[in-house]
């Protein structure tokens, strides 16, 4: 046996999620970096390209998207025959994937009509053949809940691809440092894992049943998770070229760095608790709502301020360039607070080990989406495509939400309380941001772009904080509340530094 804990307590979650978390803002941090030094060193059509690359990339990569890892970490029994047939596989669709990546060269670039493509699959089937012998015993961070090697890893990871991809970008200026940071990434990840773990994994395909008799229906989760994330690139690489492709990329990718992506970590941490607590519905949905409150806290108030500065970030942070970004931005951002709502609740879904349901009902919304998606994108290019994301990123809630509910029994009245506060909290934000811009409109010429930025970001965070605060006050302090848990953790840290 390779894991070892097996109870999710309070303090191990709370830690692993800080951990991850943590992780996330270093990462994203240093993403959010890499972005802007791209962003000034390349063009959109430079990101387009490499959006219709990975594209195919991720076409191929659906052969093995059956979600293994997860299987693993939800399965209480897994043993080393599991992490072994994993891991077989893994390196099966690893070669398999660099081979058809390579055949498919050609033909991509002729149905894009850019030739570079030609060139660029077959340099990044390197990278995908790489990924196959990544070490498997690394799941066993996540399912042991070890963060804090998991934490060492996935940022060593980021620190490797970030200063290879920026060094190229100086050097060459070109779509190549994209494509050369994303390959000696996946191939410095594979070197790295088999350095921080010491599991040493073999051939084996004796655990075959039992991961493909959980992962079918994640494969299929995954095939239409691909339809819904990549078949935008498909068309409007071919609509609209890779410069309107470029700019919308860049705007889905800004989008999602302050909610999406701060909640990710947390969905990372606590899956394994959820596994492990999914024999009681209970405690179960005890631990969700405590995760979920901060999840509203986070995402509702920066992705609300983002809608608001959007035309200012994109001029200070992107340049002049990717102004017509802006627009897209804005739509965008509500898709990734949708998003980051919705997130635990499929992460709960799939814990209880019904990823069928998962599957059903993200394939309902999908034969809606995919013929309104080709339609718009035909007449309203790159923001009919925007539209269509964002219309059905709302309506994708409506039958999640029926389906949550009916597996875990939960409190609708619990849950809504956990949404009010900041989501009436973040709505004030908003209004005090744009009675701010309205106020100083007159003299935004005269002031620097940056300074107006950071005054409109100060006074945000501020006027949330008070917002939020007083309406915790006026609902009697409430336990069980995600202020509540923040206060003390800062008088906590407070103490500690005296």
């Amino acid at each position: 046996m390779i894991i070892t804990k097996n109870q999710p307590t309070g303090a191990v979650v709370a830690r692993g999620a800080m951990l991850m978390v943590m992780f996330k803002l270093v990462e994203r941090s240093i993403g959010f970096v890499s972005t802007l030094i791209l962003a000034r060193l390349l063009t959109p059509g430079d990101f387009g390209l490499v959006a219709m690359a990975m594209s195919v990339v991720a076409l191929t990569e659906l052969m093995g998207a059956f979600g293994f890892e997860t299987a693993i970490i939800q399965r209480k029994d897994a043993d080393r025959s599991h992490f072994d047939t994993a891991w077989t596989f893994a390196v099966i669709f690893g070669i398999a994937i660099a081979l058809v990546l390579v055949l498919l060269a050609v033909p991509a670039a002729q149905f894009y009509h850019d030739p570079r493509l030609a060139m660029v699959l077959p340099v990044l089937a390197i990278g995908a053949l790489c990924t196959g012998f990544e070490n498997i015993g690394t799941v066993a961070f996540r399912k042991g809940m070890d963060f804090g090697k998991e934490f060492r890893f996935l940022l060593s990871k980021k620190v490797i691809s970030f200063t290879v991809t920026i060094s190229m970008a100086f050097a060459f200026h070109s779509y190549w440092a994209l494509v050369i940071g994303t390959v000696v990434g996946k191939a410095c990840t594979v070197l790295i894992s088999y350095r921080v773990h010491p599991y040493r994994p073999r051939f084996s395909l004796a655990a075959t049943r039992d991961l493909f008799h959980f992962s079918r229906w994640l494969f299929l989760s995954n095939l239409i998770l691909f339809l819904q994330n990549q078949s935008d690139s498909f068309i409007l690489g071919r609509t609209v070229g890779a410069g309107g492709l470029g700019l919308y990329k860049m705007a889905s990718e800004i989008a999602v760095l302050p909610s999406t992506e701060l909640i990710a970590p947390i969905n990372r941490a606590v899956f394994p608790a959820y596994s492990m607590l999914s024999a009681d519905l209970a405690k179960l949905g005890e631990k969700f709502l405590e995760v979920f409150r901060f999840i509203a806290v986070i995402s509702l108030p920066v992705s609300v301020g983002l809608v608001c500065v959007a035309e200012l970030a994109v001029k200070v942070l992107l340049g002049a360039k990717w102004e017509a970004a802006v627009p897209l931005l804005q739509l965008f951002v509500v898709c990734g607070m949708t998003s980051s709502l919705q997130s635990n609740l499929f992460l709960v879904i799939v814990a209880l080990g019904k990823p069928k349901a998962n599957t059903l009902m993200s394939g309902a919304m999908l034969m809606v989406y995919l013929p309104t998606l080709i339609w718009t994108s035909l007449h309203y290019g790159v923001m009919g495509a925007a539209w269509v994301h964002l219309v059905m990123s709302v309506l994708v809630l409506i039958p999640l939400h029926i389906v949550f509910f009916s597996l875990t029994s939960l409190s609708r009245r619990a849950y809504a309380k956990t949404l009010w506060r900041p989501g009436l909290a973040a709505a004030g934000m908003g209004a005090t941001v744009l009675a701010l811009q309205a106020a100083l409109g007159p003299y935004s010429g005269t002031i620097p772009a940056l300074l107006l930025l950071l005054i409109y970001v100060i006074a945000g965070t501020l006027s949330y904080v008070v917002f939020i605060l007083f309406l915790w006050q006026l609902n009697g302090r409430p336990e069980h509340s995600a202020e509540t848990a923040i206060l003390r953790e800062i008088a906590h840290r407070l103490n500690l530094s005296k």
